[in-house]
């Protein structure tokens, strides 16, 4: 009796284990469409972006291990919402890391690399972006609309961080998440960019399941209803 039970403690100690550095996590809303759509299942990982205490029904906003480099720019993140204490995660693009600086203009995105000319066009220059002179700066135009299906919609209204942002630094030890269903995305626009303590996991492996055309097609929009809403089409 005592052996089954330290074999199968064992057992159950070695699924928790490997759970706590890879897990499937289930996609639970439209903000990154069309990269992932709700529904979908991905497998996460807790190792290249640092050691996080693991999710199990709780958060701890606490790396055991901290590897901050390990973030690039690109990837997608599953973070703890800023705006919930006992919230679910989040799953968004990283857009942004600390030193860069961000703007959106007319639902445009704007990207400093880290918060200089020089290097901005430097990087422009070896990935063949195009740039834009606003601001008194330099700044990429709209770079992860490139290699990453960045969805707008003209028929959207929505509020007004989903079309203009002001210029932002991003300060040490955050980043700025975005939805790859820009007008569809409750992001960093509203709650600002995220600690690095609140980020938890990162995507590897994507597994889509295939959807029906209306399922496609019945894709939400915001209320133009709403108090917040820009009644204006761009």
């Amino acid at each position: 009796m005592g052996q089954k039970v330290w074999r199968y403690g064992g057992v159950l100690l070695g699924v928790i284990l490997i759970l706590s550095i890879v897990r499937p996590y289930r996609v639970s809303d439209i903000s990154m469409n069309y990269s992932l759509m709700d529904g979908d299942w991905v497998w996460v990982e807790n190792f290249t972006a640092g050691i996080h205490i693991p999710s199990f029904g709780f958060f701890v906003d606490r790396h055991l291990w901290s590897r901050e480099r390990g973030i690039k720019r690109g990837d997608i993140l599953a973070f703890h919402y800023p705006l919930e204490r006992h919230g679910r995660l989040y799953l968004k693009r990283c857009v942004a890391l600390p030193g860069d600086r961000v703007m959106e203009r007319n639902k445009n995105f704007y990207l400093q690399i880290g918060g200089e000319d020089g290097r901005t066009r430097a990087y422009a220059l070896r990935y063949h972006l195009p740039l834009r002179f606003l601001e008194g700066r330099w700044w990429l135009e709209n770079p992860y609309a490139h290699v990453y299906p960045v969805v707008h919609d003209s028929r959207v209204v929505g509020p007004s961080e989903l079309i203009d942002y002001p210029p932002t630094l991003i300060p040490p030890h955050r980043y700025f998440m975005m939805g790859d269903y820009r007008d569809n995305s409750t992001d960093s626009r509203f709650f600002g960019p995220v600690a690095y303590d609140w980020i938890y996991y990162r995507v590897f492996w994507v597994w889509r399941r295939s959807r029906p055309l209306e399922a496609l097609l019945g894709i939400r929009h915001f209320d133009p209803k709403s108090p917040t809403a820009v009644l204006k089409k761009y």
